[in-house]
């Protein structure tokens, strides 16, 4: 499938899912989005981009707990971030794009951290989204990504079988994968956690800072 229909494919299931995503998936939401929240380690004055943010709901949650932090989430699903700007209305710390993790709009250095969560395996080039995620963070900026990760045997069989069902699905990365990544970009791994979120889905936290530029 080419990357044009693979990206329609996916705007039109999460447009579908949009009206009931927090509701069906609240469990999932608050284990993955605490582990972001916990990594992120905000003092509440950062600037804050959200890569694939989907209905807002780690913004509702930073927002929460640091009410004057500026925080901008980026999704490419219109319903999506229908669903997140109706709950920030009126909030002016918080807004919403619509983009493309692996083009992101915005300047250099614009942020003090990104993050994103449970997007990853829709992503065809994990070296395409760290890079733009680089570029947009500031030096010592921290990004963290949480996702599936297909270390443990039940990932890798969900991994084909996602493959083969599911159409706006990618590929399920292993953290070394990230690591390896990283690496390549100039990007410090300062942690590597992986847990899991019950019945079934095994995922990992990545933890890396941009270097100081010289």
């Amino acid at each position: 499938m080419g990357d044009e229909s693979r990206h329609a494919q996916t705007v039109r299931h999460f447009g579908r899912l949009a009206g009931t995503y927090d509701y069906r998936h609240h469990h999932y939401n608050q284990q993955t989005l605490s582990q972001a929240l916990e990594a992120l380690r905000l003092s509440g004055t950062e600037r804050v981009l959200d890569v694939g943010c989907g209905t807002g709901e780690l913004e509702r949650l930073i927002h929460e707990r640091h009410s004057r932090a500026t925080l901008v989430g980026l999704d490419v699903t219109p319903k999506m971030l229908e669903v997140a700007r109706e709950k920030f209305q009126g909030v002016a710390e918080v807004t919403f794009s619509l983009g493309q993790a692996e083009s992101l709009p915005f300047a250099p250095e614009d942020f003090d951290a990104v993050v994103s969560c449970n997007m990853l395996h829709h992503v065809r080039s994990v070296d395409g989204l760290l890079r733009e995620c680089a570029r947009v963070l500031r030096p010592r900026g921290r990004l963290v990504i949480v996702d599936w990760c297909r270390d443990a045997w039940h990932c890798r069989l969900a991994h084909y079988w996602l493959r083969l069902v599911k159409r706006s699905y990618v590929t399920m990365y292993r953290a070394s994968e990230l690591v390896d990544c990283a690496a390549r970009i100039d990007l410090i791994v300062e942690d590597m956690h992986r847990f899991f979120v019950p019945p079934y889905f095994g995922m990992m936290r990545v933890v890396m800072t941009k270097q100081q530029a010289s």
